[in-house]
């Protein structure tokens, strides 16, 4: 509730913008001045249905950044694997991508427009791919097309350190199930550091909670207009 110096306060501000009240038509201005208690009780009401309405709407978690640039990726044949790309990445997992079964050929893939977001807020691999555009079987890269982003766009990698996110397929001739993506799918993380650019993987379910204040990024494919 507010204080008695708070309300005084408020009365004083409202004199102060009287001004504002000059979009009211006369039957309208006459209208508070008959009924001023009311009046005051619409205008307390709107700013606390406001202030609900801030707290329960979710801020965006992530924010796009290429919006302002066509990024492309060329037609790929798909057969680079990340595990064996030793020319694009100065270290790798090697026995995870064997372990997991993210070793087998990858499928050719067409001339792709993508998208790269910034973390705004904080959130969890579902949560963060969740927020992103389209089904999941739209949000994902193969791994030449990883690579080639790599190679090919390295100025759209999250610098000093901090990770840019691809989500990958683990066997790309298998479908992804809708409710239940993580099935088939699994983080790809890219890390830039001094020496070269460095990758590993963690699982789609992971609940580690990825901090929005170091603008992690995210890549992925450009939702297409419907009929092209």
């Amino acid at each position: 509730m507010a204080t008695t110096k708070q309300n005084q306060i408020i009365a004083g501000r409202m004199v102060e913008f009287q001004d504002q009240f000059s979009p009211l038509s006369k039957n309208d201005a006459q209208w508070v001045i008959q009924n001023a208690g009311e009046a005051i009780k619409l205008f307390v009401n709107a700013i606390v249905n406001r202030a609900k309405s801030e707290s329960t709407t979710p801020k965006p978690l992530l924010s796009l950044i290429s919006g302002g640039s066509t990024l492309t990726l060329k037609a790929l044949r798909g057969k680079r694997l990340i595990y064996k790309a030793k020319n694009t990445f100065k270290s790798f997992p090697v026995a995870d991508f064997v372990n997991w079964g993210i070793n087998k050929p990858d499928i050719a893939t067409p001339e792709t427009t993508i998208n790269v977001h910034e973390m705004v807020a904080n959130g969890t691999f579902l949560d963060i791919f969740r927020s992103l555009p389209g089904t999941w079987n739209q949000k994902w890269l193969s791994q030449d097309q990883v690579i080639e982003f790599c190679e090919s766009l390295p100025d759209w990698l999250r610098q000093s350190g901090n990770a840019t996110f691809f989500l990958i397929k683990k066997d790309e001739n298998k479908p992804i199930d809708e409710n239940n993506p993580e099935d088939n799918l699994v983080v790809v993380l890219v890390h830039v550091f001094s020496d070269g650019l460095h990758v590993r993987m963690d699982r789609l379910e992971d609940g580690i909670v990825w901090d929005g204040a170091r603008r992690h990024r995210v890549v992925s494919p450009q939702l297409m207009p419907s009929g092209n």
